[in-house]
């Protein structure tokens, strides 16, 4: 990757760390260049099964670098086409899942970064907010798309409109997280959640469920419906849908043997 995100694999899953902590991990272009790299080599490398994000130091992302002050987004607004979202592969579309370990404050862009992981730890003591409306500049990483089917329309606009700056367990309280732990903690928290699924679910299954969760937001009932029919029926005719009945007949760990990479339906990403 490049210095400024390290990238760890160990038991199935890939540690990825911003790693600005003198800049409280604010983005730059290296940072997403690196985490776009780093999601492309997660989605595509059987090997990890769970992914992990965070910051060094004590802050997980402070968003965009506002050491230019005033000049800070005069370059987008003169001549520069600014990405929304602009890593080369998202959070999302990575087939495995992505924890957002959320060690210390996550806001503006920081708080994006975090919103397109799967899931999300917080630190009590961080805060937590969608500050561009108080720097003048609309927000990014597709949070007008995502946050109102994460915490419903009214708490949306509040979040993105009045922008105000939540606490670990406030954040997790307006839906922005599923639990909220001390700092100390919050690493931890995550890589055990990443433990358990790599060393206990199938990691084709997990991968369909991801998939089928994500792109189920913009499908009707019965398209969703349909899709799981044919996700389901690709699955039992795996040797995995065997696996799991005996591993837990014979009170054993599962030996998984179904890829991602080789056995994905190519269906499901048309």
């Amino acid at each position: 990757m490049n210095d400024e995100l390290r990238f760890e694999v160990s038991d199935g899953i890939a540690l990825v760390t911003l790693n600005r902590p003198e800049a409280y991990n604010s983005i730059s272009s290296a940072i997403i260049d690196g985490l776009g790299q780093a999601y492309r080599r997660c989605d595509e490398d059987d090997d990890i099964r769970v992914v992990v994000v965070t910051g060094a130091g004590k802050a997980f992302c402070a968003g965009a670098d506002m050491s230019a002050g005033g000049d800070t987004f005069d370059g987008a607004a003169q001549s520069v086409q600014v990405d929304s979202c602009p890593l080369a592969t998202q959070a999302w579309e990575v087939r495995k899942p992505v924890i957002a370990a959320c060690n210390g404050h996550a806001v503006g862009a920081g708080l994006g970064l975090a919103m397109q992981c799967d899931m999300r730890i917080l630190a009590n003591e961080g805060k937590y907010g969608f500050l561009q409306a108080r720097r003048g500049v609309v927000t990014d990483f597709a949070m007008e798309y995502l946050l109102p089917r994460l915490v419903g329309f009214e708490r949306a606009f509040e979040l993105l409109v009045r922008a105000p700056r939540l606490g670990g367990e406030e954040a997790v309280n307006w839906g922005l997280a599923g639990r909220s732990v001390p700092a100390g903690q919050v690493l931890q928290t995550a890589l055990d959640i990443a433990a358990d699924i790599a060393a206990n679910c199938a990691p084709l299954a997990v991968g369909l469920h991801k998939r089928l969760l994500w792109r189920g937001l913009d499908m009707s009932l019965d398209e969703l419906a349909q899709a799981e029919t044919r996700a389901l029926n690709h699955s039992m005719a795996l040797p995995d849908a065997i696996e799991g009945g005996v591993a837990y007949v014979e009170r054993r760990a599962p030996r998984w043997s179904g890829s991602v990479r080789d056995d994905w339906p190519q269906w499901l990403d048309k």
